[in-house]
Parts: C-alpha cells; sequence; structure tokens
C-alpha cells in the first residue's frame, strides 16, 4: 500500500507523538550526552541482506551511554516502528555485517528486540531514543532486510 505524503506525515507525527507515551512537546532530539559520540555498529549503515528477524542493534560510543538509552527502529517501507530494549552489554564477537567506529576504543552496547519480524525488502532505519521527553530523531543508519 503506497501512503500519501499526507498520510505520511500524520503516520510520522503518531509514530513521533508514541515516544515514551508522552503526546505533549519533546524538549528536543534525542542525542547522547554532552561528549559523547555514538554511531551504529551492526547492522551495518547501508547494508543489505539483513535477516528479517535480526532482533539486536550495536552501537559504538566515545563512552558508554546511560541505560536509559534505546534503539528505536523505524521500517521505512511500510512506516511502522519498535522501540528495542534499553542498552546492555554487546554480544562478542560482534554479528555480521558490522563497521567499526572511525573512533578508538569504542564502547559497544546492544538493544535487542527478538520478537520483531520485519516484512521482507524493506528499507529500516535505526534512531536513538533516550527515555526522556525527546523525539527519536537522530538517525544513526539505514539497512535493508531480505
Amino acid at each position: 500500500m503506497r501512503m500519501t505524503s499526507a498520510a505520511l506525515a500524520t503516520a510520522s507525527a503518531v509514530v513521533l507523538s508514541a515516544c515514551n507515551g508522552n503526546s505533549n512537546s519533546f524538549t528536543g532530539q534525542c542525542n547522547p550526552p554532552n561528549g559523547i559520540s555514538t554511531v551504529l555498529v551492526y547492522p551495518a549503515p547501508n547494508s543489505t541482506g539483513i535477516p528479517d528477524n535480526f532482533g539486536l542493534v550495536v552501537l559504538g560510543s566515545t563512552s558508554a551511554l546511560p541505560g536509559n538509552y534505546q534503539a528505536y527502529v523505524v521500517n521505512d517501507t511500510t512506516g511502522n516502528a519498535a522501540y528495542f530494549n534499553l542498552l546492555g552489554v554487546a554480544p562478542t564477537p560482534l554479528p555480521t555485517p558490522n563497521t567499526l567506529p572511525s573512533f578508538a576504543n569504542p564502547v559497544y552496547q546492544s538493544s535487542g528486540s527478538p520478537l520483531v519480524t520485519w516484512v521482507a525488502g524493506s528499507s529500516l532505519t535505526v534512531y536513538l531514543n533516550e527515555q526522556a521527553n525527546c523525539a527519536p530523531t537522530l538517525n544513526l543508519g539505514t539497512f535493508r532486510v531480505q
């Protein structure tokens, strides 16, 4: 089903208003704490052929993110979205395909949701979310599921 621009804008507003159950105004974009850089490690940005039930996102940061952060994954094809669990320890070894952060000594953390299966062939985007009054709009990367 194709969505019109108006329908897509409405769906996006509904998705963002659902952030943390708060439909009021947001304080802004969910960013890492000051001085911390965060990137998507797995699935590697721009990768293809990721299983449609991948269930795990790995982030790399210059310092550990607090425990109130999580991945928010949006299906760019259908508009469906899911909040993954709060960040925890990343698996060793890291799943593939992954990308290494450009900064030295990254701290790896994972956010999982093993019960989500995405529509095959969809393009997914990972956003950083903090369980606070902010909007998960910090785009960490996009990839495609098989």
